[in-house]
Order: structure tokens, then C-alpha cells, then sequence
């Protein structure tokens, strides 16, 4: 479930992004417009205020000074021909005479000339701070909730769309799981039956293949509950004694190898130990003889080895059959080279997948219609 809420947040994050981006350059543009109107209306309302103040200067003489108005949002200087202090609203501010309108220390400055007044002035400067915290206030919480909107409304749909995924899943994995718990009994006993059958009237070739073909539904089990639990379940590893346990499993596919005439010669150096998840080793060794034996001629043989130097363990086993087309499709999942043979094609992608989280190093020589080698190298 954890996982599944990361999923759909990682998915949620990158689709709002790429949406984001896409309507960025438009969003800039509008909210650029916005601003360049709140910027044109604060010096529309400065120079309305001269316009006032223009007025009110032609109208009074120097004893009427006090006659001005005063505001809180402006200040303004009164100066004569050589640019002389005659009035201002506040100290004296360093004024650039020139240009008529500049934007200097968080202000904007306009400058005019006067009509011929009592107060002898030629020129009035009018400041007034430019104060874009509202603008700036408005541009963020658009931006919040355009983000906002975008993300709640990607996360809701790709959660509405992934749950009954998500259900489906569940159930799934409740009925493989189940599946897979009633057919591991019955394999059980159809293989004890068997090997007792076997015992009281002897090797026959019916019942030869019988357990080979309970072995082969054994190899498609292992298979198919390891998919299942190989995310849900950590696989540890142990010290195993390489060399014996391939000679076990080399001894459960001879009956296998016996129906088509196939002989598994071997040749294995002893105490091997290797530091290896059993079930994980398992797969590798199974899979591999399994479809040497699968994909060999009839009367032919399959050579399994196993060495080791200072650096790694050498496994590999080879086959004088029908070879391969694609060395690189064989492991993509339920791909089969042939499918006369059967499968699910599940084998080597598994194996694959062990060899990678392993850092199993895997290489396969192979010529068709002459047979192949798989050689697997794992560390000392």
C-alpha cells in the first residue's frame, strides 16, 4: 500500500510538472501583464497628483506656501531657474535633473516644467515610493493555487484510476497465492505415489515419464511462486556447499534426461562453498539444465561444470542442440525460442533477474543447430 502511495505521488509530481511547464510561458505572460498594469497605474495616479499640485502652484504666491497639500504617499520640490530649493514636502532628496521620469531607490521621480507662477518655480519634482507587495502578494497565490490545483487534481485522478488496479492485484495475488498453496500438495503426492509405485514394480517407461513430468510441473511451480514472491519476500543468503548441491539437482533431472536419451555428463570440483541465497540458486541451476535438456537432440548430452579460482565460481552448462536465434530475447519474459517446446518463458527472465541483483556476471556461446553455453561467474 506504501508503495503504491509513492507510486501514485512520484506520478502525481512529474505529470505536474510537465503540465506546469506547459502552461508556464502563457502563466508568465499574464502574470507579467499584470504587473506592467499595476506599474502604469501607479504612475497614472503620480501624475494625476502633479496635475493637482500644477494647479495649485499657479494659483498661490510664496506666503501661500502653506496653502499646499501634503499626502502620505508623495513627496514633491518646488525648484527655481538654477535649481534652487523653493519648497519641499520633505529633506532635500539628490534630484537627477536629467531625465523627466526614472525609478531610482524604490521610487518613481517625475519631472515637469511649471507655467509661469507667483513662487517663481520652473520645475516640480514629485516622488512617490513604488509599493509592489500587493501585485506581488497576488502573482504568489495565483501561482500556489495553479500548482496546487494541478497536483490535488493529478493525485485524485491517478488515484481513482490506479485502486481498482490496485484491488485487482490484491486479488490476484490472494488467488496465486491460494493456487499455488492447493497445487504444491497434490504435486507432493502424486510424486511420493510414484517413487513408491516405482519401487514395488519397477522402472517402466510410463512411469518414468510420469515423474518427469511431475519434475518439469515442479521446475513451472518453483518458477511461478518466486515471481510472485520474489518483490514481497527478502531472499538471505547462506553458505552452501556449491558442489554438492549440483550434484543434487543434476541427480533430480537424470530421469528427465533419461525419457529423450540424454546423458548429463559433470564434471565438478569439490567444496565449493558458496555465499548464495539457496531458493535464488536454485532457479539459476534448475532453469539452465532444464533447457539444456529441453532444447538438446534426442541420444545427445549436456555438459554441466563448476570451478573455481581466487577471483569467482564458474557454473556453466552446455548442450549440443538446436542453439539460439536471439541471445538478448531470451531473457525478456515470456519469450520462448521455440514454442513447440512448451513453457511459459519465464525460466530465463527469472534467471536473469537473480544473476542482476546478485552481480552474477552471465554469458552465453551459442551457434544454431549447434548447441549452446550458459556460463554464470559468481564472486569468490
Amino acid at each position: 500500500m506504501l508503495k503504491a502511495n509513492n507510486y501514485i505521488l512520484k506520478t502525481t509530481f512529474l505529470y505536474s510538472l510537465f503540465i506546469l511547464l506547459l502552461i508556464g510561458v502563457p502563466t508568465y505572460f499574464y502574470l507579467q501583464s499584470e504587473y506592467d498594469k499595476y506599474t502604469t497605474n501607479q504612475k497614472l495616479e503620480l501624475v494625476n497628483y502633479i496635475l493637482i499640485l500644477e494647479k495649485k502652484i499657479a494659483s498661490i504666491n510664496k506666503e501661500q506656501l502653506h496653502q499646499l497639500p501634503l499626502s502620505f504617499n508623495y513627496d514633491y520640490f518646488i525648484y527655481d531657474k538654477s535649481k534652487k530649493l523653493i519648497f519641499g514636502t520633505n529633506k532635500q532628496e539628490k534630484v537627477s535633473f536629467e531625465r523627466f521620469e526614472y525609478f531610482k531607490d524604490g521610487k518613481f521621480y517625475q519631472i515637469s516644467h511649471l507655467i509661469p507662477n507667483r513662487l517663481e518655480g520652473e520645475y516640480l519634482v514629485v516622488s512617490k515610493e513604488f509599493q509592489d507587495q500587493e501585485i506581488l502578494i497576488k502573482i504568489y497565490i495565483i501561482c500556489l493555487t495553479l500548482i496546487l490545483f494541478v497536483f490535488i487534481s493529478l493525485y485524485f485522478v491517478f488515484k481513482a484510476t490506479i485502486e481498482p488496479l490496485q484491488k485487482a492485484n490484491r486479488y490476484l495475488d490472494r488467488f496465486f497465492n491460494d493456487a499455488m498453496h492447493e497445487l504444491k500438495t497434490p504435486l507432493g503426492v502424486i510424486s511420493i505415489n510414484l517413487e513408491m509405485l516405482e519401487e514395488k514394480i519397477g522402472k517402466t517407461k510410463e512411469i518414468r515419464r510420469a515423474l518427469n513430468g511431475v519434475k518439469g510441473l515442479n521446475t513451472i511451480y518453483d518458477d511461478i511462486e518466486y515471481l510472485i514472491k520474489h518483490k514481497r519476500v527478502e531472499y538471505l543468503k547462506e553458505e552452501i556447499d556449491f558442489s554438492m548441491f549440483l550434484q543434487q539437482r543434476i541427480e533430480f533431472f537424470e530421469d528427465v534426461a533419461y525419457t529423450k536419451e540424454i546423458v548429463i555428463l559433470s564434471n565438478i570440483d569439490k567444496d565449493i562453498v558458496i555465499n548464495f541465497n539457496k531458493i535464488e540458486l536454485q532457479r539459476i541451476v534448475d532453469n539452465t539444465i532444464s533447457n539444456a535438456i529441453k532444447y538438446s537432440h534426442k541420444k545427445g548430452e549436456v555438459i554441466v561444470k563448476l570451478s573455481q579460482n581466487s577471483q569467482e565460481i564458474v557454473f556453466s552448462v552446455q548442450d549440443f542442440g538446436i542453439g539460439i536465434k536471439d541471445k538478448v530475447a531470451i531473457f525478456r519474459r515470456y519469450v520462448k525460442e521455440d514454442s513447440i517446446k512448451g513453457g511459459f518463458g519465464l525460466g530465463l527472465s527469472i534467471v536473469k533477474a537473480i544473476c542482476d541483483k546478485n552481480e552474477v556476471d552471465i554469458k552465453v556461446q551459442t551457434q544454431v543447430s549447434q548447441g549452446s553455453t550458459f556460463l554464470y561467474s559468481f564472486k569468490s
